[in-house]
C-alpha cells in the first residue's frame, strides 16, 4: 500500500510540474508575440495630428521647397524679378532726378517728351519705365565723362533703339498694307543703323585691346632686354632696406632660430 501511493503521489508531481511548464511556455509564447505599435511622443509645440501625418516619399516640406526653389513667395522666379533690382525712380534724390531728365532732354528729346505726357495722365506707369531707363541714362553718362567717343556710340544706339520701337508700334497700328509696308521698310534701315553703330563700339573696344596688349608685350620686351639690371637692383634694393629692430621680431622667427646651448657647469 505504501509503494503505491507512493508511485501516485510521484505521478501526480510529474503532472503538475508538466502543467506548470505548459503554462510558462504558453506565457513565454505570447509575449513574444509583436505586439501593436507603440506611438512615439510628439515633439512639443506640435499637435499629434501633425506629429502623425508621414510625408509622402519624393515630397518636401514647404519652407525647404521655397529655400531651394524660391517659389511661393513675392519675388521668386515666378515673378521674374532679378537679382539686381534697380532702385525705384521715386526712391533716387531730387537733384539726381533732375540731372536725368536734363540728360534725357538734351540728347533723347523724343523720349523725354514722351515721358512727360505719360506723367501727366498715368504717373505710376511713368515710375515704372523710369527705373528702367534711369540705369541706363547714369551708364550712358558716366560713359560721356569718361570716354566722350564711346558715350556718344551709346548715345546713338539708345536712339536708333527708340526709334526701332516707335516704328514697330506704327508697323502693328496700321491699318492697310502699304503702312505696314512702309513702316518695315523704314525698320530695316533702323535695325541696319544699330548694327552699324554697335560694330563701330566693339571695333573700339578690339583697338582698345590691342593697343593694351602691345603696351604690355613691348613692356615684357624691355624687361627682359633689362633682366641682369633688374635682378640687381632688386637684390641691392633687398640689402640697404634697415633691418627691423629685434623688439618687432615675429614669434615666429624667434622659434626658428636655433636655440642656445645651455651653459656648462663649472
Amino acid at each position: 500500500m505504501d509503494t503505491k501511493g507512493n508511485r501516485l503521489i510521484t505521478m501526480w508531481s510529474k503532472f503538475a510540474w508538466l502543467g506548470v511548464l505548459v503554462v510558462v511556455l504558453s506565457c513565454a509564447a505570447a509575449y513574444a508575440q509583436p505586439g501593436p505599435p507603440s506611438r512615439p511622443r510628439p515633439p512639443e509645440g506640435i499637435r499629434p495630428a501633425q506629429a502623425e501625418e508621414p510625408t509622402p516619399p519624393g515630397r518636401q516640406s514647404g519652407a525647404r521647397l521655397e529655400s531651394r526653389t524660391g517659389h511661393g513667395r513675392p519675388g521668386g522666379p515666378e515673378f521674374g524679378r532679378p537679382a539686381d533690382r534697380p532702385r525705384p525712380w521715386s526712391d533716387l534724390p531730387e537733384p539726381e532726378r533732375r540731372q536725368i531728365e536734363r540728360f534725357m532732354e538734351e540728347h533723347f528729346p523724343r523720349l523725354y517728351v514722351e515721358q512727360q505726357r505719360l506723367k501727366g495722365r498715368d504717373e505710376p506707369r511713368y515710375t515704372r519705365r523710369m527705373t528702367r531707363i534711369a540705369p541706363q541714362m547714369r551708364q550712358i553718362m558716366e560713359a560721356m565723362r569718361t570716354d566722350p567717343q564711346r558715350g556718344t556710340l551709346m548715345v546713338r544706339e539708345r536712339q536708333l533703339e527708340f526709334e526701332i520701337q516707335q516704328t514697330i508700334a506704327r508697323f502693328r497700328s496700321a491699318k492697310n498694307d502699304e503702312g505696314k509696308r512702309r513702316n518695315r521698310e523704314h525698320l530695316d534701315g533702323l535695325v541696319g543703323k544699330a548694327f552699324d553703330c554697335q560694330n563701330e563700339r566693339r571695333q573700339m573696344e578690339v583697338r582698345e585691346l590691342e593697343s593694351r596688349l602691345s603696351e604690355l608685350r613691348s613692356r615684357l620686351s624691355e624687361s627682359e632686354k633689362m633682366r641682369p639690371a633688374l635682378i640687381q637692383q632688386r637684390v641691392a634694393d633687398m640689402l640697404e632696406k634697415p633691418a627691423p629692430p629685434p623688439d618687432a621680431e615675429k614669434d615666429g622667427d624667434r622659434e626658428a632660430r636655433p636655440e642656445e646651448p645651455p651653459p656648462e657647469p663649472d
